[in-house]
């Protein structure tokens, strides 16, 4: 699985790669280098994928973004507003092995990841709502500690 290409308006340090956004989503274009956009729509810019977090506050998104997933033959797109809310789930034990990655739809109760004590028990954390999983943060600590950002179904646009 290669990883997701993240776009979004208004970047910090703006790369090449560039996509408009027009009608609310309903129309996305990427961009050729050096292509020139004189149109109404958002024109968002790639940045890299690993600052997915500094794009979201408290769980609310504080920009438009894009992400665009290429998993073997399928591609998706995932176009999410300014100021959706987003589901920050943790998963914290002495050992961490999450169970899906970035891109897949979870349901609601399915297992995120499993998590193993010191003693050698496992126990699982699961997912509050059916949603589908934008990015996986491991936190630096002690304990292995991984954050899912989930973007719920049916709330693309709150």
């Amino acid at each position: 699985m290669r990883f997701p290409k993240l776009f979004v308006e208004n970047p910090k340090k703006p790369e090449k790669d560039r996509v408009v956004v027009e009608r609310d989503g309903k129309v996305i274009k990427f961009l050729e280098e050096g292509e020139e956009y004189s149109g109404d729509g958002k024109v968002l810019y790639e940045v890299i994928y690993d600052d997915f977090d500094e794009y979201v506050l408290m769980g609310t998104v504080v920009c438009d973004m894009l992400m665009y997933y290429e998993v073997g033959e399928v591609k998706q797109i995932t176009y999410i507003k300014k100021g959706t809310k987003l589901l920050e789930i943790p998963a914290e034990g002495y050992k961490v092995y999450p169970i899906v990655d970035f891109g897949c739809r979870v349901l609601e109760g399915h297992r995120l990841a499993a998590l193993q004590s010191r003693k050698g028990d496992i126990r699982f954390v699961n997912t509050p709502e059916t949603g589908i999983v934008l990015f996986l943060k491991e936190v630096p600590s002690k304990r292995e500690n991984y954050i899912f950002y989930i973007l719920p179904e049916g709330k693309k646009w709150d």
